[in-house]
């Protein structure tokens, strides 16, 4: 006689059965044979259309022999090509097989049950996901009705002795910033103890705004501790192959996470691929150029069309909507004509729709299904 078995709800903690499910992005291998008949085009994931530089493809060529061979966990040759360009001792840096997997450990490692993190709303969804499952709570700023963020209110909140703040700047899914002086403002108002964490997961595409920080600069003279995530996912098209990195504010806290961190996390591949599109900066910058001019049409045409939308410093365009349905009646009706975008929860009841910035005639075929569907 066999014994039942047992409810695996039993063999985890609260927390964390009782989290809830992060939205990723489309299975495209699931799509009905009639949608699969028509040019699919992925603007809901933030990718960059362009791909990465052909050095990439010629490293992933050149490293096919070294497949059997443990990568060097260190990461030491792009951390140190990485310090050069940043300007900083490499033994800050922390690599991960995508940033988020440094905020997942770093959260298990530095949030205590009880803790409060500071966010935005809506932003990254996964901050609250590792947050309560650590046992922590996230406190959300939301908007304001004219679509930026109040940074008095971010400073009220952050006031009140909160173990983390989390600024997705430029933020997910809205683009938007705060500038040096509203930022001044907030690291001021924090706790010494309290730990700033920057996603900065779309901070190359930042550079057409003039009035964009350097959000590390400001909390570098402060001396309020901090770490920097950046990925190699967006600007450098490098989202199939998984690696971010962390600039943290000193060597040892970078040792300290690291321990905390799984080994082996970057394949030896990944490195090599990484390695080549950082070197390849004309690359870079012809992507951020064609991005930052076709995102300025489509801003055009949105508001020609009194499109309410938020200032986005990102590769995408967010688009607000009365209600969560409205924004996801929208997305069906894109995903049906073969066009992905990302509609998911605003500020209370109200809904967002984030459209990547796609290659010109892309961007052209979105903008006339969405002038149909509304």
């Amino acid at each position: 006689m066999t014994r039942d078995v047992i409810d695996p709800k039993l063999l985890f903690r609260d927390e964390v059965v009782n989290l809830p499910v992060y939205k990723t992005g489309t299975k495209f291998h699931e799509l009905t044979e009639e949608q699969s008949k028509q040019e699919m085009l992925r603007l809901g994931s933030n990718e960059n259309p362009y791909g990465p530089s052909p050095r990439v493809f010629e490293a992933i060529q050149e490293s096919l022999n070294e497949v059997h061979l443990y990568p060097d966990s260190t990461c030491n040759d792009i951390a140190e090509k990485l310090g050069e360009k940043l300007e900083i001792d490499h033994g800050r840096l922390v690599f991960n097989s995508g940033s988020e997997a440094i905020l997942h450990a770093m959260v298990n490692a530095c949030l205590r049950p009880g803790d409060k993190v500071v966010s935005l709303v809506p932003s990254f969804p996964i901050i609250n996901i590792f947050a309560l499952a650590a046992g922590a709570s996230v406190i959300g700023v939301p908007h304001e009705d004219d679509l930026s963020f109040c940074a008095d209110k971010i400073c009220q909140a952050v006031g009140g002795g909160v173990r983390m703040v989390y600024l997705c700047m430029p933020n997910n899914p809205t683009g938007s910033y705060f500038t040096e002086p509203d930022l001044e403002r907030i690291v001021a108002t924090a706790n010494s103890e309290t730990l700033f964490v920057l996603d900065e997961a779309y901070v190359e595409f930042a550079g057409d705004k003039p009035d964009y920080p350097d959000a590390i600069k400001i909390l570098e003279v402060a001396g309020q501790p901090y770490i920097a995530l950046r990925t190699m996912s967006k600007a450098y098209a490098l989202a199939g192959m998984r690696i971010g990195y962390g600039i943290s504010y000193c060597e040892e806290f970078a040792g300290i996470l690291k321990r905390a961190s799984t080994v082996f996390n970057i394949g030896g591949m990944t490195l090599k691929a990484a390695e080549a599109a950082l070197a390849d900066q004309a690359h870079l910058t012809q992507c951020l150029n064609a991005i930052s001019t076709e995102k300025s049409r489509i801003e055009k045409e949105f508001a020609s069309q009194d499109i309410r939308f938020f200032n986005s410093a990102g590769n995408f365009i967010c688009i607000w909507f009365p209600t969560l349905e409205q924004a996801l009646t929208i997305e069906a009706g894109m995903q049906k004509n073969g066009i992905f975008t990302k509609g998911q929860k605003g500020r209370g009841t109200e809904g967002v729709l984030r459209i990547t910035i796609g290659k010109p005639v892309d961007n052209d075929r979105m903008l006339a299904q969405l002038r149909q569907l509304r």
